[in-house]
């Protein structure tokens, strides 16, 4: 957050920097009032201080062209004077000024600050915390201040009861206390939490100390906290940490959320929702080494739809995409959890079911042609052609040899007519 200070003299310009950056904002420095209205119509401040007069203009006049303004008329400002008579002030505040301050009172422009700040970046905050901690005056005060804030804090002075209630939940975050009730202290918490599986293991974790051991520090570091902070605590630092942990969570959570969609988007088909034939001819190959390796058996059905280019011709695209979908939800609800079911051409489709033979296929193949042929997406007769092969135990090139026993046995399928099963026989 950045605030504009706009004030004629540069050395209250530095005194004024000084009691504003102490409360935690960032700061720009001009020295009239047109200089400061073309600056904010093209970089975005927080909040604005202004002197009660300026070469061009004064205080009021300023806040008056400010509200004028749409794109600055919610900004905040500040007057910071040496005028204390009352009309004066009232006149300010007419004009849309939102705060005056005595030009000695920087203690109390430095409080301001702090919580401008405090508000703006709690505004923008939410999360659930985990928070163990066994002095009840600490954490009363702990709570206040982050649920103000709009967090979810679940508190907890025992360890153990801490730990069962984050293997129970989602947090963004964990506070422990280095010192704790019960047979887990903090630094237990911490190997316990690092320890689990999954995602849980990766929570940020900031914990407190009334020790300010630089030893101590280190090895909790190192045993994977993220943050430390020692006691007494001080509100402001503890929740721009706080901030600041949960906000690279959400960031690092979203970034892995949209790589995990990106990678989805890379092994699907967007219209059937199966895998797609790179993702198929990618993973076959380790799949069937370790067939052959482990002897395990293993089947590869070809689904060819019969006359897929007359339906397209005669009843459309979107006839022929709807084929398409309800096809592909027939050999979905055909297999298990291991099998993989892929688009492999335009109207042809793939099973690889590991742990299934020859005569599992084919009955499995015998099913999925008659579903098809139930089907009549939009009242069209539709039909598929299969072909069945199952992986030779002596097979060099694994899923070279398995495809091609498969493809080939449903050309055959084809050749003797629409609506057929072709099993591979070696």
């Amino acid at each position: 957050m950045e605030g504009l200070i706009v004030e004629p003299s540069r050395t209250y310009q530095k005194l004024l920097s000084t009691a504003i950056e102490s409360g935690g904002l960032g700061t720009k420095q001009v020295s009239t009032g047109g200089e400061a209205l073309s600056l904010l119509k093209t970089q975005p401040f927080d909040l604005v201080f202004i002197a009660t007069h300026l070469q061009d203009m004064d205080g009021p006049m300023f806040s008056s062209q400010l509200r004028a303004d749409s794109r600055t008329r919610q900004i905040p400002l500040v007057m910071i004077t040496a005028n204390d008579d009352k009309q004066f002030q009232d006149e300010a505040f007419s004009a849309g000024v939102t705060e005056i301050f005595s030009k000695h009172e920087l203690d109390k422009i430095t409080s301001y600050t702090v919580q401008f700040s405090r508000k703006r970046c709690c505004k923008a905050m939410s999360g659930r915390i985990l928070y163990l901690e066994d002095s009840s005056p600490a954490a009363a005060t702990v709570i206040s201040l982050l649920t103000d804030c709009g967090y979810t804090v679940d508190h907890f002075s025992n360890g153990e009861e801490g730990l069962h209630a984050f293997q129970d939940n989602d947090y963004d975050l964990v506070l422990a206390d280095t010192l704790l009730k019960g047979r887990l202290n903090g630094q237990a918490i911490v190997k316990a939490i690092r320890g689990l599986e999954g995602e849980q293991k990766n929570v940020p974790l900031l914990v407190f100390s009334v020790l300010d051991d630089a030893t101590r520090k280190v090895e909790l570091l190192r045993s994977g906290v993220n943050d430390y902070v020692s006691k007494p605590l001080i509100q402001e630092e503890l929740l721009a940490r706080v901030n600041t942990l949960i906000s690279n969570k959400k960031l690092s959570s979203k970034a892995i959320s949209q790589l995990a969609q990106m990678h989805e988007l890379a092994m699907k088909d967007p219209l059937t929702g199966l895998y797609n034939r790179h993702f198929l001819l990618e993973t076959a190959p380790s799949k069937l080494s370790e067939a052959v390796r482990h002897s395990i058996p293993c089947s590869l059905i070809m689904i060819d739809i019969d006359q897929f280019k007359f339906i397209n011709e005669k009843f459309g695209l979107a006839s022929g995409d709807k084929v398409l979908k309800e096809i592909a939800a027939v050999l979905t609800g055909s297999i298990r959890r291991e099998d993989i079911a892929a688009r492999y051409g335009e109207e042809e489709f793939a099973l690889l079911l590991p742990h299934c033979d020859i005569s599992g296929a084919v009955s499995i193949a015998g099913k999925i042609r008659q579903s098809i042929e139930n089907l009549q997406p939009s009242g069209i007769n539709v039909t598929a052609s299969l072909g069945v092969a199952e992986l030779q135990s002596n097979a060099c090139n694994g899923f070279t040899e398995l495809l091609k026993a498969a493809t080939e046995a449903v050309d055959r399928a084809k050749s003797g007519g629409p609506n057929h099963v072709f099993v591979h026989r070696s």
